[in-house]
């Protein structure tokens, strides 16, 4: 017997949003929880590596610069550890999303949704958005480079200090507006098979317009539980971290701070960090995706729901949510 499930495609208020986005996660926690960490837990592990690396790093430029100046093994050394620590939080990203919107797409092609599901039954669809996810992140970056090599240029070419104020507050506005619907590009692309980079790309824009609101307040609510869950669960990390920079400083690798146990636990809680911020963030991309449903459902009617199901007056101010 088919259980009930939260359909992905359905017009729905702010409200709805919210209360179905932890209603998957909660009737889901326990498979959710298991798979998500296994896809992203490489990913902790070796960002735990990357962090702790960049902290030492930091601190012995701190404590340079204090002393005269920082050496140069110490800046390159930070720069590389930085650069592995982004490029892994990045990935760690793609396993996020191809993980969560994965168990999505299972959950509702499957009879029993996510109960008795296995890695195994779960691979090749993990495996197949993983693809799709880095292609998506490579689109992204060389089309963030490119307007940044635009935005340069445009600058070179004002030169007028006013004219470069005026045109940064312009700037500013513009990634506002277009920033919300770009959040439903990854959902598009993850979700559709079939469709391509550039059309995933105009497709954001056709669905993200006409519910500009919806996605920014379900992002903002998401984001502020998101940073206060992951924020108290991080207490730790962030303690450790106040001890490593200032008693490190201080002391130098003398103290406790430059012994191999406390380099051990501060490498174990950075990746316990990254992994509880993964984690926790997991709930957003859920909203995400139904805000995508939404969309889906609001502007083009994907599901065929009737008129009448649908919200018969619009609550003032929902009209782009």
């Amino acid at each position: 017997m088919e259980t009930q499930k939260i359909p992905l495609y359905k017009f729905r208020r702010f409200g709805e949003k919210i209360s179905d986005t932890f209603a998957f996660v909660g009737d889901n926690f326990k498979t959710l929880l298991k798979f998500v960490t296994c896809a992203i837990l490489p990913f902790a592990l070796i960002g735990g590596l990357a962090g702790n690396g960049y902290i030492n790093g930091l601190a012995s430029i701190i404590q340079g610069s204090s002393a005269g100046d920082p050496s140069t093994e110490s800046l390159i050394g930070t720069g590389v550890s930085y650069a592995g620590l982004l490029l892994v939080i990045l990935l760690g990203y793609v396993a996020l999303f191809a993980a969560v919107y994965g168990l999505m797409r299972v959950y509702a092609d499957r009879e029993n949704g996510l109960r008795g599901l296995t890695w195994k039954e779960f691979k090749p669809m993990f495996t197949h958005l993983v693809k799709r996810g880095l292609k998506l992140m490579l689109f992204i970056f060389v089309i963030t480079i490119l307007a940044c090599v635009l935005l340069g240029g445009l600058i070179g070419l004002l030169g007028d200090e006013n004219l470069m104020v005026l045109f940064f507050l312009i700037f500013y506005v513009l990634l506002l507006i277009i920033i919300m619907p770009l959040m439903l590009m990854t959902p598009i692309y993850l979700f559709e098979d079939d469709i391509k980079l550039f059309p995933a790309l105009k497709k954001s824009f056709h669905l993200g317009f006409p519910t500009w609101g919806g996605i920014f307040a379900v992002l903002i609510v998401l984001e502020l539980i998101v940073g206060v869950v992951s924020g108290l669960l991080s207490l730790p990390w962030l303690i450790a971290l106040f001890a490593k920079i200032a008693f490190g400083i201080e002391e130098g690798a003398t103290g406790f701070v430059g012994t191999f146990g406390f380099s051990l636990m501060f490498f174990v809680l950075t990746a316990y960090m990254l992994l509880v911020s993964f984690v926790c963030y997991g709930l957003v991309a859920v909203g995400m995706a139904y805000q995508y449903g939404h969309a889906a459902e609001k502007v083009d009617h994907v599901s065929g729901q009737p008129e009448e199901e649908k919200m018969e007056l619009p609550v003032y101010g929902e009209e782009n949510f």
